[in-house]
């Protein structure tokens, strides 16, 4: 396969679908948008004859705030025009996925996981950092011929944003890759002075990893623990703390494990949507909804990764907050973007990462789609 190489100083193409109608017409609305988009794009043409996997986030619990199943059906339809060999539609997961609307029935496409039923379906890559090492990434995504990278931008605690890159890097590998690559940021201490016990942190927890034991302490199964952090962010009194935290370490893994699933695919094969619609605070893998920040913005593609997602953090600005939208105890802190007010962590740093491994340029140019 063919790898990215920089040295191209032109902007890149990124293409804008605005959630914003200019008339009381429906054809100028977000769903008809997208799909000129996705001509333009040349979707279709791109998956002729071609294994297609579309990777997104299904999201999970009570979150409802998801890509809408009317958006994937659509991106399917186009998938379809070009008579690809297969596509499927794959996350981490399953379960759970019918609760929000994503079936065989209303996508137009079948469900499948990215690293097998459980999790074992992998082949083992070496990023090239001695800090990381070899990870495993999904055969089911590194076999298929194009990839199509859905992502709905949201803010992150951990990794100050969400969008293309960490849609990759999270989501095309097993529980103890995702547990080696949040492992970069640090460890997790528990201060009993500081704790109340409100179980908070349990109920927080997707993999049930942590416990009380009968003498109060707090536990933590590291074989089950992904190192999301969830718990420290859901503790009122910062009874959980993250130590040796390396924030630009975990950017750097963010980034490795990404160019590594980029890598197997012909860069004409590769397409990256950013979806900005109904951006929160966390994303969707906290399994809960919480006021949007800021309006709708629309959705955003390229054949650029890089570009892609700093054109996504460009069009999320700090004076387009919704008054009211934050939730307790959140508020607005020091820094320049929107997310770092209110995770304390810069989300271009993970832009400058990709840009630096040689996935593409910050340069970009964007089209917006009548």
């Amino acid at each position: 396969m063919s790898k990215r190489t920089t040295g191209n100083t032109d902007r890149a193409e990124v293409l804008l679908a605005s959630a914003r109608p200019d008339r009381m017409d429906r054809d100028r609305t977000l769903p008809a948008r997208f799909v000129r988009l996705l001509e333009k794009l040349g979707v279709a043409e791109t998956c002729r004859g071609q294994r297609v996997v579309i990777k997104m986030h299904f999201g999970g619990g009570l979150g409802y705030s998801t890509i809408p199943p009317l958006f994937v059906k659509l991106l399917v339809d186009q998938v379809r025009k070009g008579r690809p060999r297969s596509v499927r539609v794959v996350d981490q997961g399953t379960r759970g996925a019918s609760d929000r609307g994503y079936t065989r029935e209303t996508l137009g496409a079948p469900l499948g996981t990215t690293a097998g039923p459980h999790g074992r379906d992998v082949r083992l890559l070496d990023t090239g950092w001695r800090r990381l090492g070899k990870v495993a990434i999904g055969r089911p995504v590194l076999e298929a011929d194009v990839l199509i990278n859905l992502a709905h931008v949201k803010g992150h605690g951990d990794a100050g944003f969400g969008g293309a890159c960490k849609n990759l890097a999270m989501g095309c590998v097993p529980g103890a890759t995702r547990q080696k690559i949040h492992a970069l940021e640090g460890r997790i201490r528990w201060l009993r002075s500081r704790c109340t016990h409100c179980k908070r942190c349990l109920r927080a927890c997707p993999t049930r990893a942590n416990e009380f034991a009968k003498t109060g302490e707090y536990r933590i199964f590291w074989h089950h623990c992904r190192m999301c952090q969830h718990c420290v962010l859901a503790c009122p009194t910062g009874a959980l703390r993250l130590v040796h935290a390396d924030f630009a370490g975990f950017q750097e893994g963010l980034a490795r494990v990404t160019r590594l699933v980029l890598n197997a695919f012909d860069p004409g094969k590769v397409l990256h949507i950013n979806v900005l619609t109904n951006i929160t605070l966390f994303c969707d893998c906290w399994g809960m909804t919480t006021p949007a920040l800021v309006p709708d913005i629309g959705i955003m593609a390229g054949r650029d990764i890089v570009a892609v997602d700093r054109a996504a953090l460009d069009a999320i600005r700090v004076r387009d907050l919704i008054p009211g939208s934050l939730t307790p105890p959140y508020r607005l802190q020091k820094g320049r973007h929107l997310f770092e007010k209110l995770h304390g962590k810069d989300p271009y740093a993970q832009v400058r990462a990709m840009e630096r491994l040689g996935l593409g340029t910050s340069r970009y140019r964007l089209v917006p789609v009548p």
